[in-house]
């Protein structure tokens, strides 16, 4: 599956984009011939203009429709403030239609934004905590939304989640029973009281994705793109998550350990109310959140190498033991 410069610029005459181009890198290049699935991101030279990122998208779970709201809302952000690339409309659309081997493509076009961030330090965090508070509070105050949730929903499909796995390993009874009952109680308990708020929370189209790797320096300020998985969220949730997950899976700067990793987060979060102070509802059911999100993260389950199911694999008992304890210790707090 190959797009080239006629491709290219065939896509930018579309978008009354003048420039002569002289070389088009993909970023992403992936083609599912089974599945007819295409996802390409290229980066655009020119001799005679700044870069700008050709999307090429066909996924059954990244509609068009979605693709075009994801970019509305990217570019309510930027009239607001938010430092993130321009996004390009051609005849009031910013998502078009386009053959690639005979199949309909999405396609948008955007600025060029700049070389990624590579590891996190405390600053980093409590920028990245402003820039989340202010992207909330912009989506709230404007009624923002996308149409789909995203993949980070603390009561639907949660990407950074091990309960389940967690209750896998219960089940099957490789695990303790009389731990992974009380484990499963504690979550269980919890879960129900942020359930029973879950819907007068206020819950408002959000960017998804704020780990370091969609963020990038502009002239000494932070900016932010990448609205592939942009979605209507549940704010103090996002916070969370979004937060846990910058805090426990980020590179680190140097200098710092992953004993530093509980910091991370607190300066994430001290950072997100200076720019969205939470309501009394969503300090409320803060506590709860953060602490069944924590216990229970995913790599902390399934993926690190001293993770539960690793230990068990590896029948390390004493080590499966401690682990657990910590998990219940923490839900009890």
């Amino acid at each position: 599956m190959n797009i080239g410069v006629i491709d290219v610029n065939k896509i930018l005459t579309s978008y009354n984009i003048n420039g002569q181009v002289s070389n088009v890198f993909d970023f992403i290049h992936y083609y599912n011939e089974k599945d007819k699935e295409i996802k390409i991101i290229s980066k655009v030279e020119f001799t005679n203009r700044e870069p700008l990122v050709v999307k090429f998208v066909k996924e059954n779970t990244h509609p068009p429709h979605i693709i075009e709201s994801q970019s509305v809302f990217s570019e309510y952000l930027r009239s607001q403030g938010i430092l993130t690339p321009r996004r390009y409309v051609s005849g009031g659309k910013y998502c078009l239609s386009y053959k690639v081997n005979g199949m309909d493509v999405a396609v948008t076009v955007e600025d060029y934004f700049g070389e990624e961030i590579k590891a996190i330090d405390f600053n980093l965090a409590y920028q990245m905590g402003q820039l989340m508070g202010k992207i909330h509070r912009i989506s709230e105050n404007g009624n923002c939304l996308i149409g789909r949730s995203t993949i980070f929903d603390l009561l639907g499909y949660n990407e950074v989640s091990g309960y389940n796995t967690f209750r896998e390993l219960g089940e099957a009874g490789k695990i303790n029973a009389e731990m992974y009952r009380k484990i499963k109680g504690l979550y269980s308990e919890r879960l129900e009281r942020i359930r029973l708020s879950w819907r007068k929370l206020p819950r408002f189209a959000t960017q998804g994705d704020i780990s370091i790797n969609n963020l990038s320096y502009t002239g000494g300020n932070l900016g932010i793109f990448d609205y592939n998985i942009a979605g209507d969220q549940t704010l103090v949730g996002d916070m969370v998550l979004e937060g846990l997950l910058t805090a426990n899976e980020m590179d680190l700067s140097d200098g710092l350990t992953d004993n530093d990793r509980p910091e991370l987060f607190k300066q994430f979060y001290k950072g997100y109310i200076t720019e969205r102070p939470l309501s009394d509802e969503e300090k409320n059911v803060l506590s709860d959140i953060y602490t069944i999100s924590s216990a229970l993260w995913f790599t902390k389950i399934k993926y690190n190498e001293n993770s539960l199911e690793k230990l068990i694999d590896r029948n390390e008992r004493e080590k499966v033991g401690e682990l657990l304890h910590e998990i219940y210790d923490t839900l009890q707090r």
